[in-house]
């Protein structure tokens, strides 16, 4: 069994295995189905990867026929309003019941720019602007406590505003108010990777110090998994394993922002009968589990956080935010520096 160690000396937990799913519109009847059958066979998530159809939308579409699956959608943190963005990822939290995660991807082009009538940003800003996107987007995600919902009919209640707090984000390209319209999610703060695809033109920031945590991309881009030496699930698993294995041997752990969370097989033609395609790669999870290289097939009812290995997020309450008061503070604040 091999036993990986974090730079404190401490087993670091194994990472979970997933397999990229490319959003092209064609390929949208079977998904449910090859969702279900990846589940079945001990996958432990699946990432979204922008083939045509938003990745959020197909993360949320797959939410209800699945049960234990981790869901990352991989999109853009720049091109977008963050506050929509940070909602979008809240409300596909509440619909997988705690599985939603976020790859975070940079898209800084110039067909992604001019679609939302931006100039490019350039490397060094579209990096910055991702870092923001990111610390608002936890805030947003963090601007409702537990028990904020009242729902009292009778005195037509629906929320404490004492238990709701401002974001109050301001960066170099955009400010973000909040709080969120949508209720806590189950998870309360997202999982947020990074993809080794995306490490360059996210940055330095985002990738060693905001991130929870690294996906480390295992590419089987030209692996026909239909070939007559892969029909067999046992020795398909065992060929994948001699690719798969290698490079998690390789990887370092690490910690926070650097720690391999997730192993993403990416690449792989994923067009053929779901049953015999799950077989195949739930051999080699079971094979890459018996020496420890990936985490244990999610049970129903696991938040992603646990199944990553990260704490679950304690709220972290601001009384100079509070939703009641913080307004109330700062035009009092106002009036007297107009007298």
């Amino acid at each position: 069994m091999t036993t990986h160690r974090n730079s404190a000396g401490a087993a670091a937990p194994a990472p979970v295995l997933a397999v990229d799913l490319v959003t092209d519109p064609a390929a949208l009847p079977a998904l449910g189905a090859l969702a279900r059958a990846l589940e079945a066979a001990g996958i432990g998530a699946l990432t979204l990867s922008d083939g045509g159809l938003h990745p959020i939308h197909v993360a949320a579409h797959l939410a209800p026929a699945t049960t234990a699956l981790g869901l990352l959608p991989r999109t853009d943190g720049v091109h977008v309003e963050p506050f929509h963005l940070a909602t979008q990822l809240m409300s596909l939290d509440h619909v997988a019941a705690g599985r939603a995660g976020w790859l975070l991807a940079v898209e800084d082009t110039p067909e992604a720019a001019h679609a939302v009538g931006r100039e490019v940003l350039g490397t060094e800003a579209a990096a910055q602007e991702a870092a923001d996107v990111l610390t608002a987007s936890r805030l947003v995600w963090d601007s409702w406590a537990e028990d904020a919902e009242v729902r009292d009919a009778e005195r037509g209640l629906y929320l404490d505003a004492a238990r709701l707090q401002y974001a109050d984000f301001e960066g170099a390209t955009f400010s973000v108010r909040g709080p969120a319209i949508t209720p806590r999610s189950p998870q309360g703060v997202l999982p947020v990777l990074l993809a080794d695809a995306d490490r360059a033109a996210a940055g330095d920031k985002v990738a060693e110090q905001l991130a929870d945590g690294r996906a480390l991309d295992v590419d089987l881009t030209g692996l026909d998994l239909t070939s007559p030496d892969l029909t067999d699930p046992q020795a398909a698993g065992e060929q994948l394993r001699a690719v798969v294995a290698g490079e998690l041997e390789a990887a370092v752990r690490g910690d926070g922002a650097t720690a391999v969370r997730l192993v993403r097989l990416v690449g792989l033609d994923l067009s053929g009968d779901p049953q015999a395609l799950a077989a195949r790669l739930g051999a080699l999870a079971a094979s890459l589990r018996e020496d420890d290289l990936v985490a244990p097939a999610p049970a129903g009812g696991t938040d992603l956080r646990a199944q990553l290995g990260l704490p679950a997020a304690a709220r972290d309450a601001d009384p100079a935010r509070r939703a009641d008061r913080a307004r109330l503070v700062a035009a009092a604040s106002t009036t007297e520096e107009s007298r």
